[in-house]
């Protein structure tokens, strides 16, 4: 059966936006608040789908961030540690599309 979306893509753009919403650390990682990345105008769009997103990037070790769920707006404060940003200078990933067989 078919994921109904990209996993690989929808983490891209976890690690996109919290780079670009986020502190760059002294060593290169990334940090913001989840209240910050809900509030991010572009974010907001896709937000549904980065939430479950988020976690997809916990799994892989891409991203810390202490608890199971994020829910706004109790978790507004909650800190998201990109721990593998994307390259330098990657474009934005673009919206999540539905997957096709080509």
């Amino acid at each position: 059966c078919h994921m109904p979306y990209d996993v690989e893509h929808e983490i891209k753009l976890v690690q996109w936006f919290v780079a670009k919403v986020g502190e760059k650390q002294a060593d290169g990682s990334y940090i913001c608040t989840f209240g910050e990345l809900f509030y991010d105008e572009e974010a907001e769009q896709i937000f549904e789908s980065l939430v479950g997103s988020l976690k997809a990037a916990k799994r892989k070790g891409l991203l810390k961030f202490d608890g199971q769920m994020l829910l706004m707006p109790v978790h507004k404060d909650v800190k998201l540690h990109l721990v593998t940003p994307l390259p330098e200078g990657t474009p934005y990933p673009g919206a999540p599309k539905p997957v096709s067989d080509q």
